[in-house]
């Protein structure tokens, strides 16, 4: 084994035995009561001010983990420094339960798969500073498998969770469109659960109907049961919903999958806001893409005001991919709290313009390049919607380097590439200054 990987597999065990130790206090029933009033006191949109961030297993395992493989990832999260980033959501999307469930109707998990429980899993990641999640879906059935969803028990399963501790849940709509179940009335009726949960709990809800229409057959599933209506109820019921197909499936994240997310993502900007956002799916490093294309979903997701949730194996990312996503510049245009999301303001060819307005007055600029051959990009100051002046700060936040430009902003863009950019104007430095959520 090389010394980097011993020595980050020595500190990922050293971390995982302090989770572990810490997990096995019990907090008083005293302090317990108070966490519980001050967090029943949040509000939905408070769960997801800005984009969330974290990981889940999808990619990584596919439907196929248990606690070790959890609880390790979690700790690789700590140890590489990515919850310290933002990265804090534990999420288990399908395959943590098999549809089981007890003579009451209660939800049973597989003791082999988790041996001390799930609501032991959640108090351990709360320890190491983690928040965590699960999957459900709308309907009877899962994504993975029968039985796997919550139709039917909504309220017992939302209670369920929030006794757990639980602090998200994913829906799903295998089962739901499989039922013909109408998308707003079900996640509707699951917010409500959520929020009539017997524990008080919030609990960040993810709308993940990703089907396309004539998915399956002609008519199957219509438009209005597809991702591409969801914007028009999540706002008000979910902090996030699916606005495409899935991205790719384990070990296969193909770019020409990340551009049509993209465009998909990009279709309702307004819909997406403080607590609520569009969502194109997850980050998928080592899945397939270059290392450039990688970089330019990371970059696009952030313009995109886009959720940040890397599904891989953070024990087999590479160097360069666990640069991107923690790189605290481009993070900060994702995370910038006026919460708005970039749009495309010109095209030519495979060369596109997006900007992104930010909360101190700058922008965001992301020239995009589509194609595989190198292209050569340019806008203006005035373009982006930045006011007159004779001269601009520029800051490329790949490459930490900061020019001035009396307006000019061009690039030659490699194939498959994003130059991404933030524009200040010359008398507010500190606009080009990375900012750490």
């Amino acid at each position: 084994m090389p010394p980097a990987a011993a020595s980050r597999s020595v500190r990922t065990a050293v971390l995982l035995a302090v989770v572990l130790v810490l997990s096995s206090s019990q907090p008083s029933a005293g302090a317990s009561a108070s966490r519980r009033a001050r967090t029943a006191a949040q509000t939905t949109s408070a769960l997801a001010a800005t984009p969330y961030m974290g990981w889940d297993t999808y990619f990584a395992f596919g439907g196929h983990y248990d606690e070790a493989s959890v609880l390790q990832q979690a700790s690789e999260l700590v140890s590489l420094g990515l919850e310290r980033k933002g990265y804090r959501y534990v999420w288990l999307d399908v395959g943590w339960w098999h549809g089981t469930r007890d003579a009451e109707g209660r939800i049973t998990v597989d003791p082999a798969q988790w041996p001390h429980g799930m609501a032991w899993l959640a108090r351990t990641l709360h320890a190491a500073g983690l928040r965590v999640g699960l999957y459900t879906d709308a309907g009877s059935d899962g994504c993975g498998g029968a039985g796997q969803g919550s139709y039917g028990h909504y309220q017992e399963d939302a209670d369920t969770f929030a006794a757990w501790g639980f602090d998200a849940v994913k829906m799903d709509f295998c089962g739901g469109s499989e039922a013909h179940l109408d998308p707003a009335a079900a996640y509707a009726a699951f917010h409500a659960a959520i929020g009539a949960n017997a524990s008080h709990r919030p609990m960040l809800l993810s709308i993940c109907d990703f089907l396309q229409p004539d998915q399956y057959a002609e008519g199957e599933p219509p438009l209005a049961e597809s991702a591409f209506t969801s914007y028009t109820f999540g706002p008000s019921i979910g902090n996030s919903w699916r606005t495409d197909g899935d991205v790719g499936i384990p070990g296969h994240v193909p770019f020409t999958n990340v551009l049509r997310n993209i465009d998909a993502d990009a279709a309702q900007p307004q819909a997406a806001g403080p607590g609520h956002w569009n969502d194109p799916d997850y980050l998928g490093p080592g899945q397939g893409m270059s290392t450039t294309q990688f970089r330019t979903q990371v970059s696009m997701w952030a313009m995109l005001a886009a959720p940040l949730m890397i599904s891989a194996d953070l024990t087999r990312i590479s160097a360069a991919s666990q640069a991107a996503v923690g790189d605290p510049e481009v993070i900060a245009i994702d995370q910038d709290p006026a919460g708005v999301q970039g749009t495309l303001i010109a095209s030519t060819g495979a060369g596109q313009v997006w900007v992104k307005p930010l909360s101190d007055g700058s922008r965001a600029v992301a020239l995009l390049n589509r194609g595989s051959t190198p292209l050569p990009i340019e806008t203006s100051a005035l373009a982006t919607g930045m006011p007159a002046s004779g001269r601009y700060v520029l800051r490329d936040l790949w490459t930490h380097t900061t020019r001035t430009t009396p307006g000019r902003i061009a690039a030659e863009v490699p194939g498959g590439s994003t130059v991404l950019l933030r524009i200040s104007g010359a008398d507010a430095p500190t606009a080009a200054r990375a900012q750490n959520p």
